[in-house]
C-alpha cells in the first residue's frame, strides 16, 4: 500500500468514526428526548408497588414555591419519581455500582449472606423525651393498669457479623436502654436485643425487608413472657411457610433483587381458643390473623392483618378478664400471633393512623394491660 493509499484510508477511517459519533450522539439526544417526552405527557404514578412508598406527583407552579424556593426541588423530586422505566433503571444502577465495589445504597448496606441492612440514624432525642414523657403520663393516669415496653433494634445492631467490611453503624440496643431510663420504674420493660443476639444461627430478620421475621418475634415473646405476666401453659407454636418469593422494602430502596425471603405464620398447639378479628375502618369481620390474598401483593408482609390500620380488635374465646391494648407499629403485626391464647380482647393500635380518644378505647375494652410495641427506627423519629 503506497503513502496516498494509507493517508486515503485514515481519511475514510477518520470520517466514518466522525459519522459514528454523530450518529451516536443523535441516538442519544432521540433517547434523551424521547424519556423526556414521555416522563412530561405520560400519567403520573401514585404509588411503587417495588418501593412500597407513594411517589412525588407533578408540582403546580405558583408564585409562593417561586417564592420560597421549593419549586425547583419539587420538580426535581417529581422527575425522579416519575422517570420513565424507574424500578429497571434502579436495578441496573445497582448492579453496576456493586460491580465496582460499592456496598451502601440509599442507606442501606449490603451485607454477607445476602442480607440488606438498615443503617440506625441517631435518635431525635427531642421527639425521644416527649414519647418518654406521654408513656410516663398515660401511665400516670391509669395506674391500675399493668404497662409493658419492648423497643426492637434493627439488623444492623444485631446482626453484625453480617456487615461489610469496614462499615461501623450506630448501638441502637445502647439506644434503646438509654430511653429505657427515662421511663417509671413502675413499667416493664424487655430487653430484646439480648434475646436476638443469642438466637445464634436462626434466622430473625428477613433479607430484603426491614422486619424481623417470625421466628424472632416468637424468640422475643418468650423472653417478653415474664413482663407480660404469661405463663406457657402447655402451648407450643409450629411453623407453616406461606410463601418463599418475599421481597422486601429494602429490596426495593436498594435496587438488589437477588435475594429471596419466605414468610412464615406460626399456629398454636396445646390450646382451643379461637377468636374472630375485627377491621372497623374496613367494615370487616375474619376468623383468621393472616390474610392470605396479600401473598398476592408485592409486600407480602401484609399477610400478618393486611398490613397497618389505625384500630384491629381481637375478640377471643380465653378463659379469663385480660384485656390488652397494643401501641405499635408493624413489627408488632407478626408478633400478635402468640398472644391470641392469653387474652379475652386484644386492641392494636397504631397511633400514626389512630386520632380518636384512647380513654374511650380503655374504657370500651376494660382494659387490663398495656404493651407498646414499636421497632427503634420508628420509636425514635416518631413524632
Amino acid at each position: 500500500m503506497n503513502e496516498e493509499q494509507v493517508r486515503m484510508t485514515k481519511r475514510i477511517i477518520k470520517r466514518n468514526r466522525a459519522l459514528f459519533l454523530s450518529i451516536l450522539s443523535l441516538v442519544v439526544v432521540a433517547l434523551v428526548a424521547v424519556v423526556c417526552l414521555f416522563n412530561v405527557l405520560s400519567e403520573d404514578r401514585t404509588f411503587s408497588d417495588k418501593e412500597n412508598r407513594s411517589l412525588a406527583q407533578r408540582p403546580q407552579l405558583s408564585k409562593s414555591a417561586l417564592a420560597d424556593g421549593s419549586f425547583p426541588g419539587d420538580v426535581t423530586d417529581w422527575y425522579q419519581d416519575q422517570f420513565f422505566v424507574r424500578d429497571g433503571w434502579m436495578t441496573l444502577k445497582f448492579r453496576a455500582e456493586y460491580t465496582m465495589g460499592q456496598r451502601e445504597f440509599n442507606g442501606i448496606y449490603t451485607g454477607e449472606e445476602g442480607y440488606l441492612l438498615t443503617i440506625p440514624a441517631a435518635p431525635d432525642e427531642e421527639a425521644l423525651a416527649n414519647t418518654a414523657e406521654a408513656v410516663r403520663s398515660f401511665a400516670e393516669r391509669n395506674a391500675s393498669v399493668h404497662m409493658t415496653v419492648m423497643v426492637v433494634p434493627g439488623a444492623a445492631s444485631i446482626l453484625t457479623d453480617k456487615l461489610p467490611a469496614g462499615a461501623q453503624v450506630r448501638d441502637q440496643a445502647a439506644d434503646i436502654a438509654g430511653f429505657y431510663q427515662k421511663l417509671p420504674e413502675n413499667i416493664a420493660t424487655v430487653d430484646a436485643a439480648e434475646t436476638l443476639r443469642a438466637c445464634g444461627e436462626e434466622q430473625i430478620y428477613y433479607r430484603t425487608d426491614h422486619h424481623w421475621t417470625s421466628a424472632g418475634a416468637l424468640a422475643a415473646f418468650e423472653a417478653a413472657r415474664p413482663a407480660l405476666g404469661i405463663d406457657q401453659g402447655g402451648i407450643s407454636y409450629k411453623p407453616h411457610t406461606v410463601t418463599g418469593s418475599f421481597q422486601g422494602t429494602l429490596a426495593s430502596r436498594s435496587g438488589d433483587y437477588r435475594q429471596k425471603d419466605r414468610i412464615q405464620v406460626y399456629e398454636p398447639e396445646g390450646t382451643d381458643v379461637i377468636y374472630v378479628v375485627n377491621y372497623p375502618d374496613e367494615q370487616v369481620r375474619s376468623r383468621s390473623l393472616f390474610r392470605s390474598e396479600m401473598l398476592a401483593q408485592k409486600d407480602q408482609y401484609t399477610v400478618f392483618f393486611g398490613g397497618n390500620h389505625a384500630l384491629v380488635e381481637i375478640r377471643t374465646s380465653a378463659e379469663n378478664d385480660r384485656s390488652l391494648l397494643v401501641f405499635k407499629d408493624s413489627y408488632a403485626n407478626s408478633f400478635i400471633q402468640f398472644l391470641t391464647p392469653y387474652y379475652r380482647s386484644i386492641v392494636m393500635v397504631d397511633p400514626r393512623y389512630y386520632y380518636g380518644d384512647i380513654s374511650t378505647v380503655m374504657n370500651n375494652y376494660s382494659v387490663t394491660d398495656v404493651l407498646f410495641l414499636y421497632s427503634a427506627d420508628t420509636l425514635f423519629s416518631d413524632t
